[in-house]
């Protein structure tokens, strides 16, 4: 029973990677808009607004990295992570998904706030690539 209930809510699953996908853009969106339709507030007492930043910056990506986490650890257990064919599908994933990053931003940007940015971006690219290489896998069957 222990189990089941992390897994409900640590298993990293493609409906729960988007879900926290959604939920971060959200957050982002969220965080901006609030600003923008109370700046003469924030620009008069020098704040920002923190609620959404504090979810977009601090706890969504701390929700991913413990699900990561956690399914590896899992994956590990089942000896499922280190079978050839799924190492060698990350891998091109991974390969895919920094060469699309790095072609989404200009090679002169360099700004420290957009590390996130450009993380979560890195991710779902990688995501969209292993997922597009488990769907040819599957029509070449």
């Amino acid at each position: 029973m222990k189990n089941k209930q992390l897994d409900k809510w640590f298993l990293l699953t493609w409906k729960k990677f988007w879900i926290i996908i959604v939920a971060w853009f959200l957050a982002f969106v969220l965080h901006n808009l609030v600003y923008a339709l109370f700046f003469n507030y924030f620009q008069s007492t020098g704040r920002d607004e923190a609620f959404f930043f504090i979810i977009a910056n601090i706890l969504i990506p701390l929700y991913f990295l413990i699900c990561f986490i956690y399914t590896l650890i899992k994956m590990i257990k089942n000896k499922t992570l280190f079978e050839i064919e799924f190492v060698i599908k990350i891998l091109i994933a991974i390969v895919l998904g920094a060469v699309a990053t790095l072609l989404t931003i200009k090679f002169n940007f360099i700004n420290p706030e957009m590390i996130f940015m450009l993380t979560v971006v890195f991710i779902t690219f990688t995501f969209i690539f292993y997922g597009l290489i488990k769907l040819i896998k599957k029509k070449k069957r």
